[in-house]
C-alpha cells in the first residue's frame, strides 16, 4: 500500500498532483482508506485530441487513460474503482477497476450502467461546466454512502455552479454536513 498519493497520481501521467489536489484527496481520504470498498470517478481521461475534457497536453508523460484509477486503486488497499466516461478510448479492466460508458448528466444512462450501486466517494472530473457539474451532482449524490465523500473538482472561481448549488441541493434534498470551495477550486461535500 503506497502511503503518497501524488507520487501515485505522477506514476501513472494523471494531472490531479500538478494541480494541487493530491493533498486534499489524502486528507479526507486518509481517515477512511482502509473502510473505502467503492470509488466511483466521473470522467476517465481520454487521449482522443479536441474530444471534451481531453488529457491531451494536460497528462503527464506516459498517461493513459484511468490514470487517477490507477492511482486510487493502488491508495485504497480495499477499494473496487469504477470510472465512467462517454469517450470509447477509456473502456479497460484491471484488478479491482471497472470502466462504463455513460453521460454522467443523463441520469437514465447512468441507473442501465451503475444499477443500485452505492459509493463511499464520489468524484467529477467530468465536463467541466457548471450545467454538466450540477446535472452529474443530481444524478449522483444520493449514491454516496453516509460517511462518505462527493467531489467535484475544477470549479472555477465565478462559476454559476456555485450560486446554483443551494437550489440544486434543496431540489435532490441533500443537506451535506459540509462543504468547502478549496483553493484548488475543488468542491466536497461530506456525507
Amino acid at each position: 500500500m503506497n502511503e503518497n498519493l501524488g507520487a501515485l497520481f505522477d506514476k501513472y501521467g494523471s494531472d490531479k498532483n500538478r494541480n494541487g489536489y493530491s493533498p486534499i484527496y489524502h486528507t479526507i481520504l486518509k481517515r477512511i482508506r482502509d473502510s473505502v470498498t467503492n470509488l466511483l470517478e466521473i470522467g476517465i481521461g481520454t487521449m482522443i485530441p479536441h474530444a471534451p475534457s481531453s488529457m491531451v497536453g494536460y497528462s503527464l508523460p506516459g498517461y493513459k487513460p484511468g490514470g487517477s484509477l490507477r492511482a486510487f486503486r493502488d491508495y485504497l488497499p480495499s477499494a473496487c474503482v469504477v470510472g465512467v466516461d462517454v469517450a470509447e478510448d477509456c473502456l479497460f479492466e484491471e484488478d479491482r477497476i471497472k470502466t462504463l460508458r455513460a453521460d454522467s448528466r443523463d441520469a437514465t444512462a447512468l441507473a442501465s450502467v451503475l444499477g443500485d450501486s452505492t459509493f463511499d466517494v464520489v468524484i467529477d472530473d467530468g465536463l467541466h461546466t457548471h450545467d454538466a457539474q450540477l446535472a452529474t451532482l443530481r444524478n449522483l449524490m444520493q449514491r454516496v454512502r453516509l460517511g462518505g465523500y462527493y467531489v467535484v473538482e475544477d470549479v472555477y472561481p465565478g462559476s454559476p455552479f456555485l450560486d446554483e448549488l443551494p437550489a440544486a441541493l434543496l431540489a435532490i434534498r441533500m443537506e451535506p454536513a459540509w462543504f468547502t470551495t478549496a483553493k484548488k477550486n475543488i468542491v466536497i461535500f461530506s456525507l
